[in-house]
């Protein structure tokens, strides 16, 4: 009996510890990942700066929406670390009326410099009946920044032909569609049962936790995110949102 007392001391010790040192490497690695997030902010604010300073010269020659939009990303930028470092608090409601046909344009200028350099035709259809939704204007930017992006570094696969990626701005039964259309590659039957699932990636350098995070954005906006592909032939992702906010 006391051999079997002693021995389930001596397991809870080294369960204790090994649970304390979890612990401290938690609390290290937390610490590091703070000091790096506010190391990333340092530049942030110094090129924020630079743009404000660079406005006037932008308005001069009728580029006003560049710096806009540039500040608006340094912005969002700021936003992702701030909640990262407050992780543990409560999330606060940032739902506002977006236009979608507006943020559409936006997502056209801020990616069309980066399509010109890798000869692709970066093209936008809007709704005729200025669709109007409720939600949190830069979750819904970093899914179709992410999407968007997505969609580029197809087509500069595709060296055969002329890159193209369509944004399009849809109203049908009340619900909104955005969808984003490339002629890249597109993808086999397997990539695309896998496409959301975490840590999933067809690249390189990928970390394959983008897609899943946009299907999750979506889905807690009370829409879905649908995706159409044929090998060789390009893909289309459609993300339908819910009824107008009026």
């Amino acid at each position: 009996m006391e051999k079997e007392q002693e021995k389930y001391l001596k397991k809870t010790a080294e369960e204790i510890k090994e649970t304390e040192m979890t612990s401290d490497y938690s609390a290290d690695f937390g610490q590091l990942a703070a000091g790096i997030a506010h190391e990333i902010r340092n530049p942030l604010t110094t090129v924020k700066g630079f743009i404000q300073l660079l406005k006037p010269y932008l308005i001069e020659i009728g580029k006003e929406q560049y710096a806009e939009i540039a500040i608006e990303e340094i912005n969002r930028a700021n936003d992702m670390i701030y909640d990262f470092l407050n992780a543990s608090k409560p999330p606060q409601n940032k739902k506002t009326e977006i236009d979608l046909n507006k943020l559409i344009q936006e997502m056209k200028i801020l990616f069309e410099n980066e399509a010109n350099i890798q000869n692709i035709n970066l093209t936008v259809s809007l709704c005729s009946g200025n669709p109007l939704f409720y939600g949190d204007s830069k979750q819904i930017k970093q899914v179709l920044i992410n999407i968007i992006r997505n969609a580029l570094e197809a087509c500069e696969e595709a060296h055969a032909t002329e890159g193209k990626v369509c944004l399009i701005v849809k109203s049908i039964s009340q619900k909104t569609q955005i969808i984003i259309e490339d002629n890249g590659p597109g993808m086999t039957e397997e990539t695309l049962n896998q496409l959301f699932v975490p840590f999933y990636t067809t690249k390189e350098k990928g970390t394959g936790i983008g897609l899943s995070i946009c299907r999750k954005i979506i889905e807690e906006h009370g829409g879905t995110i649908n995706v159409h592909s044929n090998f060789s032939h390009g893909t289309v992702f459609k993300i339908e949102l819910p009824s107008p906010f009026r």
